[in-house]
Parts: structure tokens; C-alpha cells; sequence
């Protein structure tokens, strides 16, 4: 104990950026009975070894201190809900889509993404924060590599999460193993504020992969056949769209669905977007809901030599943000690719 506060001391005075937390859920969330985490209001700090800075308002959100619950006069404002590709893991608050700057328009964009979210927990966050704000359109940013297996699963990143199953077409919803215990709030602390814990988690860590004989668990590969579970994980985020859709109506709003583009697939030079995009999109048009898909302009952009990635994480950089703020926005991109499947 004495050597770990001697350590700790030392790395806070001579190296205050080494041992960091890399988790923007232990950093920038806490524990929540309903939501599983939820983010933390009134927060600013660097996320030190991605070197990038973020700001979470008196709503949780990555936005601005002034935003209101009621909307200006003369000025469209949609509500953007999502995973870290819009909460922005890699992205300053003045490289997000939903900054003015980036987006370049009238419009104000509400960032309601929260890192680590299904679809479920956008749901139900919409439920809770969302459908606060008075708004024109809600968005719902789909990210079709972890969404729909997100929203088949009790636990994500080791932390727990509610889930749904459908019991005779209707959703069930399932929070009862949502605890918090003294050893997560340990944990939850130590992430936030050990630079020692999380230097020798990060050692054991990459111990771990290099000795680590299976192969990697990973998104599943873009070559991989869609199987019965893909199926039947696709149907159930199909019915949560729809619910989320009907919540959207209810108050006086349009909504749409935008697809985040695998860049699994750009790597590999393949022209179409994850197979489970056109299976969902086909679902969306059957229930009267409109997308977009960015793909192809971002497909065209990458052959073109455009990063449009941060490479550790593959999360969008600032030129990625800036073009999928062309899909937030009323575009001639973002009209192009509204219902693009029903179109080929």
C-alpha cells in the first residue's frame, strides 16, 4: 500500500498524463438503475491520452451552456441520438457534427449520443432526457456492427445494461439486475482517479493479448453470413425503432434513422456498407421510416485518400464528422441517400 502511494504520488508530479483513464464511461458517466450509466452533467476535462477535450453541460450533453428546452423561433433544431461515433470518442467539442461550425447551417443539433449505447438505451434515454427538448426531428445514428448485439445483451464493456425481449410482439423491459455494489463503485473510482490502477490494468491487459491463443472476439467480420441470432437481434431493434419512432410522434416530431459507416468495410475497398444495413433498411421501409446512408460518399472519399478515421479507435476524425454533418443536415448529399436501398 505504501509503495502504491509512493507510486501514485510520483506519476501525479513527474507524469500526470501516464496511467489516465482511457473510459469515457468511468470518466464522463456514473451508474444508473434504469439506463445502466448515464452521463454526468456540469464536467469538463481532457480525455489526456486521446488529447481531446470535452465538455458535458447541465443536461449530460456534449453541447453548449446556454441550450434551452424550448426551441428558437425561426431555427430547425434536431435532436441527434446515438453511440460514441455522435458523443464523439476522439473529437473536441469544436470537431463534432453537431457544432455550428462543423455543420455549417441555421440549424441546431442537440448531441444526445452517450458512449457505449444501444439502441435500447437510446430508447429509453429518449424517454427520459430527450423528449424534454422541443424539436423539429429526432435522429437516430445506428452503428449496425455493435447495435443490434448490444441490444441482445444484460452486460456491455463489463457493464451492465437493461434489455428487452419480446414476449408476444410486445417489448419486455428488463432492469432488475441492474446493482450497483461497493466493489463497481470501487472499480468506477479507481478508473477515474488511480493513475497506478490503471497503468498496471493496462500492464495485465496487454499481458493478456499477447499471450492470448484464441482469436480476438471482435465486430464481426463484414464477409461473415448473417446468422439466425444476427436475425433475430436485427427483428428486435427493428420493434425498438418503431417504438422510439412512435415516442418521437407523440410529440409533434419527424424522425429518421442514419447509418454509420463500417469502416471494416472502406478498409477492404468494398463498395456496400455492413450486410446488416440493407436487411435493417428494408425492415425501416416496411414500417414507413426513412434513413440515410453515408456509405458511398464515404467509401468515395476514402478511395480518394480522405482519412476520415481516428486510427486507434476508428471513430470519425474531424474530417469524418464534417462529412457525416452532410447527412444531419437538409444536403444535396443527405437527399441522395435518403432510402438508398429502395432506390438500387
Amino acid at each position: 500500500m505504501i509503495a502504491a502511494l509512493m507510486a501514485e504520488t510520483a506519476l501525479r508530479l513527474f507524469a500526470p498524463n501516464l496511467g489516465t483513464s482511457v473510459s469515457e464511461r468511468s470518466i464522463f458517466c456514473r451508474f444508473d438503475r434504469e439506463l445502466g450509466w448515464a452521463p454526468l452533467e456540469n464536467i469538463t476535462q481532457a480525455a489526456t491520452q486521446r488529447r481531446f477535450l470535452v465538455h458535458q453541460n447541465q443536461f449530460g450533453l456534449r453541447g453548449p451552456d446556454d441550450m434551452q428546452l424550448k426551441k428558437r423561433a425561426g431555427r430547425k433544431r434536431v435532436l441527434v441520438l446515438g453511440d460514441s461515433y455522435v458523443w464523439g470518442i476522439a473529437a473536441s467539442q469544436d470537431e463534432l457534427f453537431t457544432n455550428p461550425m462543423v455543420h455549417g447551417t441555421n440549424d441546431e443539433l442537440i448531441n444526445c449520443g452517450v458512449s457505449g449505447y444501444g439502441t435500447d438505451q437510446e430508447y429509453l434515454f429518449y424517454l427520459r432526457t430527450g423528449q424534454r427538448f422541443e424539436v423539429d426531428q429526432v435522429v437516430l445514428v445506428l452503428t449496425p456492427y455493435n447495435d443490434v448485439t448490444n441490444n441482445l445483451a444484460p452486460e456491455q464493456y463489463s457493464y451492465l445494461k437493461p434489455y428487452f425481449t419480446l414476449g408476444k410482439g410486445e417489448l419486455v423491459l428488463h432492469i432488475d439486475h441492474l446493482r450497483n455494489s461497493r466493489l463497481r463503485n470501487f472499480f468506477r473510482y479507481a478508473n477515474r482517479q488511480s493513475h497506478v490502477w490503471n497503468l498496471v490494468g493496462d500492464g495485465l491487459h496487454g499481458m493478456g493479448n499477447k499471450f492470448e491463443s484464441r482469436p480476438k472476439l471482435n465486430y464481426p467480420d463484414p464477409e461473415v453470413a448473417v446468422s439466425e441470432a444476427d436475425r433475430a437481434g436485427i427483428g428486435l431493434t427493428l420493434v425498438l425503432i418503431k417504438k422510439l419512432k412512435e415516442a418521437v410522434a407523440a410529440r409533434g416530431a419527424d424522425f429518421y434513422v442514419v447509418f454509420v459507416p463500417f469502416k471494416k468495410r472502406i478498409d477492404k475497398r468494398l463498395p456496400d456498407n455492413h450486410p446488416f444495413v440493407p436487411l435493417i433498411a428494408a425492415g425501416l421501409t416496411q414500417m414507413g421510416i426513412t434513413y440515410r446512408e453515408p456509405y458511398p460518399e464515404f467509401f468515395k472519399a476514402a478511395m480518394a485518400g480522405v482519412e476520415l478515421f481516428h486510427p486507434p479507435d476508428n471513430h470519425f476524425n474531424a474530417a469524418g464528422h464534417a462529412l457525416f454533418a452532410k447527412f444531419l443536415t437538409d444536403t444535396e448529399q443527405a437527399r441522395a441517400s435518403t432510402n438508398y436501398y429502395a432506390h438500387q
